[in-house]
């Protein structure tokens, strides 16, 4: 890894001496996600939450799931690690369940309560919204292609009230609310609905919440489209090098954090425009290039990366296996070390 140490010095060198704020994603706890916890998923062939809820027993294990993934002994750890800030992804069914989709309004309570007890700032995303925003399994269920159904008039305006009440209910205790995660854009015509469903949203929130609180939204993939045109508010840059096919035809790891380069340029003039957060990243590499001591090298090269902007979020605090996506995993692992 040698060849690196150059490349890497350049990012530092060129990186402002900020601080942002440290924070994790608990993914896979109120949003299920198969691959996160297969457990959960075992002896089924359910893709997403929406067809495990379908499942009879599974109900219970949904319930089991929300009481023990995320406790206080992990909140606990994290305060303890020298995180500042969690992204809680939810559903829309969360405060009040919607068929099959079970309420965890008592654990999203709870969340707050104990984030506030260790000092830990919250950013409440909307992560499945009615109909879903995208085609994926963590909007819930996916719409297994064409156009999401959450582009409805109805589910846009059901999207709306959802945030809305997160907003009355947890307001006092937000440091940010995103109103949806990755929303998928399949033509010109609905990237014109969202544009406009997301400033009128934007408006009726931020008459609702204190100025301190971080109204984001996300990129949706499409950062320069998206900044300025958000009235100001927060943008939310997800930032991953191991899905695209311009990512995975990559052949060295010099390569990556050229392009990791590359991308921290554009986002710091985006930065200008309105504070930017990086809402999700990973230490994960395309398969060819993925090892102990690349993905420990990519890590450290992004968290040097994203010192210039409000905050940053690694997707996630942790799942069922020891990966390049498991926060506690490599932290445990010496990843982190100088940066928390």
């Amino acid at each position: 890894m040698e060849q690196n140490v150059a490349v890497i010095k350049y990012i530092v060198m060129n990186t402002p001496a900020n601080s942002p704020l440290k924070g994790v994603n608990l993914g896979g706890w109120l949003v299920l996600e198969r691959w996160m916890t297969p457990s959960l998923f075992a002896g089924t062939k359910a893709a997403n939450e929406y067809e495990l809820a379908q499942i009879p027993g599974k109900t219970r294990a949904i319930q089991r799931h929300h009481e023990t993934f995320i406790t206080e002994e992990d909140i606990a750890w994290l305060r303890k690690a020298g995180v500042q800030a969690l992204r809680v992804p939810v559903g829309f069914w969360v405060l009040h369940g919607h068929h099959p989709y079970q309420s965890a309004r008592a654990r999203l309570d709870w969340l707050f309560v104990v984030a506030k007890k260790y000092q830990l700032k919250v950013l409440l995303c909307l992560h499945a919204a009615p109909g879903a925003q995208n085609n994926n399994d963590h909007s819930g269920s996916g719409t297994a292609g064409g156009f999401p159904g959450w582009y409805r008039g109805h589910n846009r305006r059901m999207t709306q009230t959802i945030l809305l009440e997160f907003a009355e209910r947890y307001g006092a205790d937000l440091w940010g609310i995103e109103l949806l995660n990755e929303p998928h854009v399949p033509t010109p015509y609905h990237y014109a609905l969202l544009r406009r469903w997301t400033n009128q949203t934007i408006k009726q929130l931020r008459a609702m919440l204190p100025g301190r609180v971080h109204i984001t939204a996300s990129d949706a993939y499409m950062p320069a489209f998206w900044s300025g045109g958000i009235r100001g508010e927060t943008l939310d840059v997800h930032h991953y090098q191991c899905f695209s096919k311009a990512s995975r035809r990559l052949q060295s790891f010099d390569e990556h954090v050229a392009l990791l380069e590359s991308a921290q340029k554009r986002y710091r003039s985006y930065a200008r425009q309105q504070p930017l957060i990086i809402g999700e990243w990973s230490a994960t590499l395309p398969h060819q290039l993925a090892s102990t001591q690349a993905n420990r090298a990519f890590c450290q090269a992004q968290l040097r990366a994203w010192q210039p902007h409000k905050a940053w979020f690694f997707w996630s605090y942790k799942t069922e296996n020891n990966d390049s996506w498991n926060f506690r995993h490599l932290y445990e692992s010496g990843c982190f070390t100088d940066f928390l």
